[in-house]
């Protein structure tokens, strides 16, 4: 994981994997979100700059 990273899914328990994406200032997606993402890109989570 690294600033090129544009999303990280994380869900309860993530951890230090989690803690590092928000040190990196990255953007974390619940379920519902990365649900989102998978259906419709970047647009259908309000991030069209990905």
């Amino acid at each position: 994981m690294s600033k090129k990273t544009d999303y990280v899914a994380a869900g309860p328990g993530a951890g230090s994997k989690l803690t590092k994406a928000e040190e990196l200032g990255l953007r974390i997606l619940d379920a519902a979100e990365f649900a989102a993402l998978l259906a419709g890109g970047p647009d259908a989570i309000g991030d069209a700059q990905a």
